[in-house]
């Protein structure tokens, strides 16, 4: 498996690292690779992939993932070069902005362009990992290797996570988030 990741401030390099650890629990291989100025064929390599960058701005990409995705257009696309090839996406993200991790679906739509199948729904972490992020986070890796090989079977990637389950995976319940909305800390 492959692990390919852009990362602003580390927050998603620890999410792509936190993915690994799970796909190595799962009794699999995976490599870990940094987008910035990456070939996007070294996907063609992989049995599976995971890709992730923290969403920039109002739902855009990340400036060190830009080439990676144009290397993805130009290289993979045409022929559908990833045609079957399991794949979920993940990214960073911030409530602050209108449009909440969107750079999930530009990902996954890079992807499927691509031919990979998406096997779960992408995943957010918001802003800084926690305890219990980590832990859903390992959880994430280990279920993705086990619908790459059948064990488990493919969930629909569509709807995005909501805000909602961005806070059970980061370990704020609806009560925590009540208060710190009310004390103006929407974060």
């Amino acid at each position: 498996m492959v692990v390919v990741y852009a990362s602003g401030g580390g927050n998603t390099r620890e999410t792509a690292e936190c993915a690994a650890e799970g796909v190595l629990e799962a009794d699999a291989e995976v490599d870990i690779y940094n987008a910035y100025l990456l070939d996007a064929s070294i996907l063609l390599e992989a049995d599976a992939v995971l890709v992730g960058e923290p969403t920039h701005g109002d739902g855009e990409h990340h400036g060190d993932f830009i080439p990676f995705d144009r290397s993805m257009a130009a290289h993979l696309v045409p022929g559908r070069r990833l045609a079957g090839v399991p794949a979920a996406g993940f990214v960073g993200c911030d409530r602050a902005y209108r449009k909440f991790g969107g750079a999930i679906e530009l990902i996954e739509n890079r992807l499927v362009e691509c031919g990979a199948r998406i096997m779960q729904p992408g995943l957010k972490i918001e802003l800084r990992h926690t305890a219990q992020s980590r832990l859903f986070t390992r959880e994430w890796g280990r279920d993705f290797v086990r619908r790459a090989r059948g064990e488990l079977p493919p969930v629909e990637y569509r709807p995005a996570m909501t805000r909602e389950q961005v806070d059970a995976v980061m370990g704020i319940t609806p009560e925590e988030r009540a208060r710190r909305e009310t004390r103006g800390l929407a974060r």
